[in-house]
């Protein structure tokens, strides 16, 4: 019933599931949409998610049927959404193939490599990484 973009901060998205594993399904981060699938499906989604804020996080929020007639009104919004949706689907496909057919070591590589393009902070000693992941 909201969007939310997150205009400063990382934040994880999971579900849990009837056997009460919780699954991350996307790491975020600024300028980073969610809670729009039913903004696009025109019904209330019967999937629910939470979300889990890294670091300090700041947002704007806005009521989906006023996200909609923001678009209406205005063409550079959809746009706007649409670049967000795209930049997850991107994030989506790399885990895809970050977590096929490979070894436990080159997953591994690969997920610490997308950490380091997406959260991370150079310095003078390398990269750091500064979320609290399992």
């Amino acid at each position: 019933e909201r969007v939310y973009l997150i205009r400063r901060g990382a934040v994880r998205l999971s579900r849990v599931y009837e056997s009460g594993e919780e699954i991350t399904v996307a790491l975020l981060r600024e300028n980073s949409l969610f809670g729009v699938l039913s903004l696009l499906t025109g019904h209330r989604s019967d999937r629910f998610y939470h979300s889990i804020a890294f670091t300090r996080v700041g947002m704007i929020t806005a009521p989906a049927n006023s996200v909609l007639k923001a678009i209406e009104q205005d063409a550079s919004v959809g746009l706007l959404l649409l670049q967000g949706l795209s930049s997850r689907i991107l994030q989506t496909e790399t885990m895809i193939e970050t977590l096929t057919h490979r070894d436990m070591s080159s997953r591994l590589v690969s997920f610490l490599m997308v950490l380091c393009r997406d959260f991370g902070v150079a310095s003078e000693k390398g990269i750091t990484i500064d979320l609290r992941l399992s």
